[in-house]
């Protein structure tokens, strides 16, 4: 069902709004891929995420009313996508070489400037050739010649009242990729801030660790008063969505209040240097 998409000429438009290379591919799927994977995602519901996930009453963690399956999540990932077969497969097609490849050759040398402050992992990218792998290799010949390049694919279900505190992600992330699922029954209006958001910061946070990270809503709250949103991406279906991680790729899920049964969906993907 999904295999041509490897076989697609994808052309990676670049928004201009951000300052860490955020781009949007265009229907990325089609109308009946959409469809089946929007009909195969979990039903879960407010009260679903809050039976799971037990920050979901504390105000002050950005973590309440969210809910993330993902391999690390093992018992949901297996139940809700390694034994869907729709979702299987599509999770299978970020995974393969093929898809890694496209996007690390095409935006080689933006994720290049992107490490300029990372002189290590800017050798490797710089000198080393990427292999796309399921688990980091110990061989030392290994990784004197190659990259381990790991993609991650994770659901992501957000209720009414959520968000996501601005941050730069880990060291380990190379790129982020985003699909999103609205509601047939919200407007464009109501949808135009659900997307993820992006500030012009000069704040530097290479590790998403230190003093720049945001723990805590007050931290949040200033954080925001110090830097402005630029842009977000669109809240729309079948575009594919991404961003390549650096010192500055400040971002963030804004809160949103739709309706009280309301629960924002969409897939990340995430390509990592392992």
């Amino acid at each position: 069902m999904f295999q041509n998409i490897l076989e697609k000429k994808l052309k990676i438009n670049f928004l201009n709004f951000s300052n860490c290379y955020a781009f949007e591919i265009s229907d990325f799927l089609d109308d009946f891929q959409f469809s089946e994977i929007k009909n195969n995602l979990p039903d879960f519901k407010k009260k679903d995420i809050e039976s799971v996930n037990f920050k979901s009453n504390n105000k002050a963690d950005q973590h309440k009313n969210k809910i993330y399956m993902n391999e690390l999540d093992q018992e949901n990932y297996k139940k809700f996508v390694n034994n869907n077969l729709i979702l299987n497969e599509f999770a299978q097609i970020f995974k393969n070489p093929k898809m890694n490849n496209f996007f690390l050759r095409s935006l080689y040398f933006e994720i290049l400037k992107s490490r300029i402050y990372d002189p290590k992992n800017f050798i490797k990218f710089l000198l080393r050739k990427n292999l796309t792998v399921n688990k980091k290799s110990e061989s030392f010949l290994h990784k004197i010649f190659y990259n381990d390049i790991y993609t991650t694919f994770e659901i992501a279900y957000m209720a009414n009242g959520a968000q996501s505190f601005p941050h730069t992600d880990g060291m380990k992330k190379i790129l982020s990729l985003l699909l999103y699922f609205p509601d047939d029954d919200i407007s464009e209006e109501q949808s135009k801030n659900l997307g993820t958001s992006f500030y012009n910061s000069n704040e530097f946070n290479l590790t998403g660790k230190g003093k720049n990270k945001i723990n805590s809503l007050e931290e949040s709250d200033n954080f925001k008063k110090r830097n402005k949103i630029i842009g977000t991406f669109p809240f729309k279906k079948k575009n594919l969505y991404g961003f390549i991680k650096s010192h500055k790729s400040w971002h963030s899920v804004e809160p949103f209040f739709i309706h009280d049964n309301f629960v924002r969906r969409n897939i990340n993907i995430n390509i990592l240097l392992v």
